[in-house]
């Protein structure tokens, strides 16, 4: 079942800059298979806690089969639930550092029932959670050509979402969608002549949008920093290692909305810094070495800021 794990990304870099502190509670909101989990643990003196979130089962039945500590917790979530989930009449927690790699698993690209991967023949899922939400199977099945052709647009900034949005409702007519190949195959013969022109598959960009979408992976990161704001304490440190450039856009914008005075009151006369955080790391992406090691590391980019008030 864990056949593929995940290996953790700019792993020594991020967890140096968020641990300021060994007694420190932590936050890793994305523990997957549990690279940032082990580190940030071995960081910890006798005093500090970690609790580990994810939203995926397979990560959740992994790290409690790995880990048995008593300095850390394991719980199933989404950001979008964390102050939910975290936030209860008995458990009200201040973080000293909150961490996540917004990146897809390698279990999830690689596990044939998950249906992230366009390089092998699957059930379209793609969910990250799959005990909830509606599958991209059902999903390019039922949804309207507009919407299709948007989110492949937003999401996967593909020159060709109208066109591939006009042939998956073509197709879906005669025969539904099941299958990752079904829909790959589909792309590829509309971008085939293009091929050269591009590095990466012709698929890549409609399989990236699908999948944001299906997890509504922009409106869960919006969450988790503003999560990082409430829960973060004065000193804390919010780390974010981001894969596409839709997720470090909102990263940069936040961080600099956050540790600025508004401009439009910027001018004015005695105006008090509202700021809220301080950018400490503004870009650092993988070593060469790194990316040797871990190909798929190679779109990372690792931002941190910390919060001042």
């Amino acid at each position: 079942m864990f056949n593929a794990l995940h290996i953790p990304v700019l792993a020594k870099e991020s967890t140096k800059v968020m641990m300021t502190v060994s007694k420190g509670l932590y936050l890793d909101a994305t523990a997957g298979f549990g690279g940032h989990t082990q580190l940030i643990l071995e960081g910890l003196d006798n005093q500090g806690h970690l609790i580990a979130a994810d939203r995926d089962q397979d990560s959740i039945a992994y790290l409690k089969s790995k880990f048995s500590h008593p300095q850390l917790t394991i719980l199933k979530s989404n950001f979008k639930s964390l102050r939910t989930e975290i936030s209860q009449p008995d458990r009200s927690f201040a973080f000293d550092g909150i961490i996540a790699d917004l990146g897809v698993s390698s279990h999830q690209l690689d596990s044939k029932d998950r249906g992230f991967s366009f390089k092998k023949d699957a059930e379209l899922d793609m969910r990250m959670d799959q005990s909830t939400g509606i599958s991209a199977k059902d999903w390019i099945n039922t949804a309207p050509e507009d919407e299709i052709s948007g989110v492949i647009w937003k999401y996967g900034e593909e020159s060709y979402s109208r066109r591939i949005a006009k042939a998956i409702i073509e197709q879906r007519s005669i025969k539904p969608f099941s299958s990752t190949l079904e829909l790959a195959d589909l792309i590829y013969q509309l971008k085939k002549h293009s091929i050269k022109k591009e590095k990466k598959h012709p698929a890549t960009k409609t399989f990236q949008a699908i999948r944001i979408h299906i997890n509504d992976e922009l409106g869960e990161l919006r969450s988790l920093l503003d999560f990082s704001l409430e829960h973060l304490k004065p000193g804390g440190r919010i780390v974010i290692i981001s894969f596409h450039s839709l997720e470090d856009r909102i990263v940069k914008r936040f961080f600099r909305d956050n540790s600025r005075i508004d401009p439009n009151l910027s001018k004015l006369p005695n105006i008090e810094d509202t700021s809220k955080l301080k950018v400490i790391l503004k870009k650092i992406k993988p070593s060469d070495e790194e990316i040797k090691i871990n190909p798929r590391a190679r779109s990372a980019i690792l931002r941190a800021a910390e919060k001042i008030q």
